[in-house]
């Protein structure tokens, strides 16, 4: 059923030109609108109003599976023995509470001997929660994890016109995000906050605020500060740098002698992580590990290479962002930083399941097989079928998003 072009849709509705033009571009890659080009300028005509067959996913019945795969996830890592329940967050938890007997966050070893990895921003933001007993503490971070799941899946799939109960499923069924409930992380809180920041409405003069945040709680966010720049949202990125640095400088402010530990020698100490070399890293520096390339040249293999995917990253998210494909952009930047990033753990790998939202060039078909490939390699334990395909297939399927598949950047 047509229902007429963007400008009448514009005085219709009363939307301003920026917010019709994300609603257009959410039902042109679902199929409902179309666009073409006329005296230079970008016209839409909605062609259809969206079927009946996906008002369903608005009901709250279609939640209770997602609902369910997380409750038990939750449920076995709350269960497992106190030594071994949420271990990543003892670890920070721990780092965090020495603080207050002057013991330093670098110092800090947790049972199974695990340090404290992060920035001291990060142990500032973990002291307000050691005054809490340790149960609720667990309880809550554990909620609050299932909480994010959905939030981040309603975000992801309004973005792409996707069934957000579905996307929710597939997100809580994954690898990364079974991994960040069973160990307490806090990657899937990160991607959360770059998500809202990135494609979430209001005000544009916070745009950046979270993806700094972010940065300081963990340095693999900045990545998505070239993605602002280069995509149009210079504002933004430069909020997010200057965010990134005055969280670093309070840190240091309190915090003086672990940010000069930090910043001077333990960030560049990749060891103190775990084996770099297992499976579980899927970045190109743990595959290059895995198939034995020596030390002295594996660092130029990952600078140029990951550079260099990186680069093509941002190019093509930049594309992507001046479309007004945002949620895209910042799929395709995740990715690369997975890639590039020296350590990228399955609970860094969100960005990767969320890849199967992407707007893949070609027929119907192509595209249900890409969502399914991808949801396969995230959701099944491919890691174990052993070397050399199967244990790196996520940094391939990661690689392929950055800067492999064809998109849609619906750009002229």
């Amino acid at each position: 059923m047509a229902v007429g072009y963007a400008l009448d849709l514009m005085r219709d509705t009363g939307l301003s030109s920026a917010a019709m033009y994300r609603h257009l571009v959410r039902l042109e890659r679902a199929g409902r609108a179309r666009a073409y080009w006329q005296d230079g300028r970008r016209l839409h005509v909605v062609i259809a109003q969206l079927p009946a067959a996906v008002r369903p996913c608005g009901r709250p019945a279609w939640w209770l599976p997602a609902l369910a795969v997380a409750l038990v996830e939750a449920a076995a890592a709350l269960s497992r023995p106190a030594a071994d329940r949420l271990p990543d967050l003892a670890v920070y938890l721990g780092a965090s509470a020495g603080l207050r007997d002057g013991t330093g966050l670098y110092d800090f070893a947790a049972a199974n001997h695990d340090p404290f990895t992060y920035p001291p921003f990060a142990g500032l933001l973990f002291l307000p929660l050691t005054y809490l007993g340790t149960v609720p503490v667990q309880l809550l971070w554990t909620a609050g994890t299932v909480l994010t799941v959905f939030a981040l899946a309603h975000l992801a799939a309004g973005r792409a016109a996707r069934c957000a109960p579905l996307v929710a499923l597939a997100l809580a069924g994954s690898a990364p995000v079974s991994s960040d409930v069973r160990f307490g992380q806090v990657s899937l809180a990160l991607a959360a906050l770059v998500a809202v920041d990135v494609l979430a409405g209001g005000d544009g003069r916070y745009r950046g605020v979270l993806v700094g945040v972010a940065a300081a709680v963990k340095l693999t966010p900045l990545v998505f500060v070239p993605m602002l720049w280069c995509g149009g949202r210079r504002r933004a990125a430069v909020v997010a740098g200057w965010t990134f640095v005055a969280c670093g400088a309070l840190a240091g402010d309190v915090l003086p002698a672990d940010s000069w530990r930090y910043w001077g020698a333990d960030m560049w100490r990749l060891s103190r992580v775990g084996d770099l070399a297992s499976t579980g890293n899927q970045s190109l520096n743990g595959a290059l590990m895995r198939f034995g390339v020596p030390g002295p040249v594996r660092p130029a293999l990952v600078l140029v290479v990951g550079g260099a995917v990186a680069v093509l990253a941002v190019r093509r998210a930049a594309r992507l962002g001046q479309a007004g494909d945002w949620l895209s952009a910042t799929v395709v930047v995740g990715a690369a930083g997975i890639v590039l990033s020296p350590v990228s753990w399955t609970h860094h790998q969100v960005w990767t399941v969320l890849g199967a939202l992407l707007p893949v060039r070609g027929p119907a078909p192509v595209r249900w097989a890409w969502s399914v490939a991808v949801l396969a390699v995230m959701v099944l334990p491919v890691a174990l079928l052993g070397p050399p395909v199967w244990s790196n297939a996520r940094l391939v399927t990661a690689v392929a998003i950055a800067c492999l598949v064809p998109l849609n950047s619906r750009c002229r």
